[in-house]
């Protein structure tokens, strides 16, 4: 496997998680950065028992593609930090971008 950029998501990995959207009822996918490189994806699911025989609904190519260019926008502003997806009831509800900040020459290093 090549060496990742900075910023970048592998296409196999976005494929993936994609795919997991399609899926996920209630949950969330968490793309964690660490010096603008993707260090992991967390994926959650939860099923709510009130909503666990409805069917999901149809996610479009169209708005796949507009997913994907949006999810490496905002994790490519990433330096340290954890960019959510959060789900509910099928559809993505939420982009949640959290960045920290690393200090050094403090009273010990990193945060």
């Amino acid at each position: 496997m090549k060496k990742l950029q900075v910023g970048e998501i592998p296409n196999f990995v976005m494929d993936f998680i994609i795919d997991e959207i399609k899926e996920i009822r209630s949950g969330e996918i968490i793309f964690t950065a660490q010096d603008g490189y993707l260090m992991n994806v967390e994926i959650n699911s939860r099923r709510r028992i009130a909503d666990w025989s409805d069917e999901l609904p149809r996610i479009s190519n169209d708005i796949c593609e507009n997913l994907k260019s949006r999810i490496c926008r905002e994790f490519k502003m990433l330096i340290y930090g954890r960019l959510v997806i959060k789900i509910q009831k099928g559809n993505i509800v939420q982009i949640e971008r959290t960045v920290q900040q690393r200090f050094t020459g403090l009273d010990g290093e990193g945060i």
